[in-house]
């Protein structure tokens, strides 16, 4: 059908050049083959998105399991490069490890030749134009008139391998057009890839570059599979350029690490390794052993420009390559050490700065969120037990000490809370959304913490100067406020970063005891002034530090409830 079209369009084409018209189908079944990877890959990665944390969570412990979790999530997306992309971005979060990374590398580039494969498939039962007007019918009927989301993005990714189909079968009868026994431009483009097919070197720089401007290798090796199918280029020429996609894909990993961190860099130069020093190898030993080994299988098989045999001759390079290389992650961390920084971390306040994350994948971003405020929340246990020690010992290094840890907590509230802006644009279902609002809460009630501890440092600095000294009554029950206050924020801090509504509810049941606590010692506190214990001068700001302790237990309280209510844990819910 769609060669009888391409036939018309040939014939009358309105006094345009056959040559031309055929030129423009070949531009346009690339257009279409290629939207239709990124609709497909798109759609798969947003129906896996919500499941994306615990998958990417399994690749903890060994690398072999990073590697498995890579191919699983290549095998979702239909996308190496994007899982490569998506490595960059965790490392750069923190949320994966650089160990662990490479692992995923390895698997997704298995994993990223299975499209290959389907492709080879059904190309070579010929039904490929059949089934490409098939899927775009199926896959446009379910985006249009259902109305389920589920469902409409099941359609875009049958409408996306449609597309894909529909692609490669315009780029097969147009190129067939050209090497026609008739055409005047058989013999140019015969001695193009002749000399291509001659010099694997030139073929392995033709199918890098082609691959860094559509950015997917797939794309690469599928035309390269169609090309080899017409007979428009030999199987030699065609095991180069598919050689040379194996580079070329490593340009998005390397474009998502621009403007990252330094972990994501070393990610990213990891990947290359792993791809041009495989290429490098296979290249050196491509004429005496790659080459007459695929071409050997190819003939045992007795097959004759059949495309499997190229999907093959990828997957044996990805699986050798990537088996090696799992041997080989010591030294390559080592080179990575070397050019970037042994054992490089990016602090969160640095990484909060990257939003990369937040396109890639949401519900990810979301889990960074979790983790930074974590790590605010433990600058605020640190500072409340620098205030405590303050409290009841002059000690100038806790007070720098104690600044230092004040502006980190300012800092991290205004970088967590533009993060969680920047998150708010992107599509998530109510539920998430109120996480969004109340992780704004959580992080302002933490920062109004840190101002207490800053005000409290603030009175005794002032006591300590004019050499004012609580009297024993005094101390005993500030040391107590205090304490309760301060197992409130150790069990905060851990019910934050466990997501453990048990820590939240001990933490939560303190509240009510330190607001009697500052009622008790308040009125204990005007008893002692009254009968003459202790001076009207030396009791000053005792009054303003009970009160401030009684507001840090309501900022804690605040946080507790948010997890107590079982906002802050839906994202563990998998955990559970």
């Amino acid at each position: 059908m769609i060669k009888t079209i391409l036939e018309i369009s040939l014939e009358f084409g309105s006094g345009i050049s056959s040559n031309i018209i055929a030129i423009l189908y070949i531009l346009c079944g690339l257009g279409i083959f290629l939207f239709g990877i990124n609709m497909m890959g798109s759609s798969l990665k947003a129906i896996a998105g919500d499941k994306m944390k615990v998958i990417i969570e399994k690749s903890t412990n060994t690398p072999l399991k990073g590697m498995f979790v890579g191919f699983a999530t290549t095998m979702l997306t239909q996308s190496a490069s994007g899982t490569s992309a998506l490595a960059v971005s965790l490392v750069g979060a923190g949320l994966m490890s650089f160990t662990q990374a490479l692992g995923v590398l390895l698997g997704a580039n298995i994993g990223g030749t299975i499209l290959t494969i389907i492709l080879a498939a059904f190309s070579q039962l010929k039904i490929m134009p059949v089934v490409s007007v098939i899927l775009v019918f199926l896959g446009s009927t379910m985006i249009f008139f259902f109305k389920k989301k589920r469902m409409n993005q099941t359609g875009s990714v049958v409408l996306g391998f449609g597309l894909i189909f529909l692609g490669l079968a315009f780029i097969d009868m147009s190129f067939a057009h050209f090497i026609a026994a008739d055409s005047i431009y058989r013999d140019s483009i015969n001695n193009l890839f002749s000399t291509l097919a001659n010099i694997p070197f030139l073929g392995i720089v033709v199918g890098t570059l082609f691959t860094a401007v559509v950015q997917s290798s797939s794309a690469t090796i599928g035309i390269v599979q169609s090309m080899y199918t017409i007979g428009s280029i030999s199987l030699y020429g065609s095991l180069a350029l598919m050689l040379g996609a194996n580079i070329g894909t490593t340009i998005t990993a390397l474009l998502a690490s621009l403007g990252s961190s330094k972990s994501a860099k070393k990610v990213a130069l990891a990947n290359i390794i792993i791809k041009v020093f495989g290429v490098l190898c296979f290249g050196i030993a491509f004429r005496w052993a790659f080459y007459p080994l695929i071409d050997l299988l190819n003939n045992a098989l007795g097959w004759n420009n059949n495309p499997m045999i190229i999907a093959i001759a990828h997957l044996s390079f990805n699986l050798i390559n990537s088996f090696v290389f799992l041997l080989l992650i010591k030294p390559v961390t080592f080179i990575c050490n070397k050019a970037y920084g042994d054992d490089e971390t990016d602090s969160i306040e640095e990484r909060l700065l990257d939003y990369s994350l937040i396109k890639k994948s949401p519900s990810l971003a979301m889990e960074f969120v979790k983790t930074s405020i974590s790590y605010m929340a433990s600058c605020m246990q640190k500072y409340c037990h620098i205030a405590f020690d303050f409290s009841f010992e002059k000690n100038d290094k806790l007070a720098i000490e104690g600044a230092e840890l004040e502006r980190t907590i300012n800092s991290l509230d205004k970088r967590i809370h533009d993060y969680l802006i920047k998150l708010t644009l992107s599509d998530f279902d109510t539920k998430t959304s109120k996480s969004l609002s109340n992780y704004l809460d959580d992080i302002k009630d933490i920062e109004r913490v840190g101002d207490h501890c800053t005000n409290i440092i603030e009175f005794f600095t002032d006591r300590y100067e004019k050499e004012l000294n609580l009297s024993e009554d005094g101390i005993q029950d500030l040391s107590q406020m205090f304490g309760t206050v301060l197992v409130m924020v150790d069990n905060t801090k851990l019910a934050i970063e466990q997501n453990s509504l048990e820590y939240a509810k001990i933490a939560s049941d303190c509240e009510d005891e330190i607001d009697k606590m500052e009622e008790i010692f308040h009125e204990r506190h005007v008893h002692r002034v009254n009968s003459g214990i202790c001076s009207f001068r030396n009791t000053e700001h005792y009054v303003e530090i009970l009160s401030n302790l009684e507001r840090m237990g309501d900022h804690l309280e605040n946080i507790c409830e948010s997890i107590l209510n079982d906002e802050y844990c839906q994202y563990d819910e998998f955990n559970h």
